[in-house]
């Protein structure tokens, strides 16, 4: 995907990634240790599709169910695996700017491009409290912090909370992911003009909107970005109509994955199986329902979705 004609010029926003930067997926041994092995795997794979930088740990990483002892060791092998061949993205999300400091400072020496922080759910309902959060965060931390504007059943931070957290020197981007969250990414461009980077996460299936309003970067997971990076690269050399086409391909697989988080997991665990990248399926994030016929039409689509992305690679092996 790369640099959108929209890309800031800020200094606090330069250096963070632009394209496709996913969420690293967690892999767990036979007896639930983290399985580095794994994520080593899963680095490579997405670096060789196209993956311009990753995030770690976030929900998609079942950061909520990693002990910081963890937490810290997958950044570290996430790092060693990029060997500084993409940059990265610290997840430090808390309920408290004091717990977001304390993910930070646990892996203060690891070289990192930017940290992320969510806006806590309770501070949705009294938003006067946002802007002082992040200041507190802002103040503890060397590197630009990226705020995640994340409601996933409501529209986010008002303008006027946006505009607030502008102003705050650490403050370089947003990762949005509201109800709707197009709408909004344009919004926040009116609202920072080149100040802001500005990413677009769960609404990964509306894609074709996000390339269309000008998002830096799309925060999708690992396991797919082929067929994202494709889709970015027709859009950006004029082919709207050809990445619309390839996006529809997709689209099934993203109606079933995308239903709530659990299941996304679940479902992209299981293509990374397939894939050969992870060894199990095993997840820590529990599975709110997974029967016999989630099952089924979750191999029917991981099928589906190895049938396209083998088909893009021979078209590309046949142009070349």
């Amino acid at each position: 995907m790369h640099a959108s004609p929209a890309s800031p010029g800020s200094p606090r926003a330069s250096g963070l990634p632009r394209g496709l930067v996913p969420v690293v997926q967690v892999a767990f041994t036979a007896d639930d240790q983290l399985d580095h092995a794994a994520v080593r795997r899963l680095i490579e794979d997405a670096l060789a599709a196209g993956a311009d930088g990753f995030l770690v740990p976030a929900v998609a990483s079942e950061v909520g169910f990693l002990s910081s002892a963890e937490r810290v060791a997958l950044v570290e092998t996430v790092l060693d695996a990029t060997r500084s061949r993409a940059p990265v993205v610290l997840g430090i999300s808390d309920t408290t700017p004091a717990g977001c400091l304390a993910h930070a400072h646990a892996a203060r020496a690891l070289p990192v491009a930017a940290h992320l922080a969510a806006v806590p759910a309770a501070l949705y309902a009294r938003e006067t409290d946002v802007p002082a959060f992040f200041a507190e965060i802002c103040a503890g931390l060397k590197t630009p912090l990226i705020v995640q504007d994340l409601q996933f059943d409501g529209p986010g931070l008002s303008a006027a909370t946006l505009a607030a957290l502008l102003e705050l020197p650490g403050i370089a981007g947003f990762k949005i992911e509201t109800v709707p969250a197009g709408p909004k990414y344009t919004q926040v461009r009116a609202l920072a003009g080149a100040r802001s980077w500005i990413a677009g996460g769960w609404a990964v299936p509306q894609m074709i909107e996000a390339l269309d309003r000008g998002v830096d970067a799309l925060v999708p997971e690992c396991a797919m970005i082929r067929v994202y990076q494709s889709i970015a690269q027709r859009h950006r050399r004029g082919d709207r109509a050809g990445a619309v086409a390839l996006f529809r391909e997709l689209l099934p697989v993203l109606a079933f994955a995308n239903q709530e988080i659990a299941t996304s997991v679940a479902f992209f665990k299981r293509l990374l199986v397939r894939k050969g990248i992870f060894p199990s399926a095993a997840q820590r994030l529990p599975l709110p329902a997974w029967d016999d016929t989630s099952e089924r039409i979750a191999q029917e689509l991981i099928t589906h979705y190895l049938r396209l992305e083998a088909s893009l690679a021979a078209s590309e092996s046949t142009s070349a």
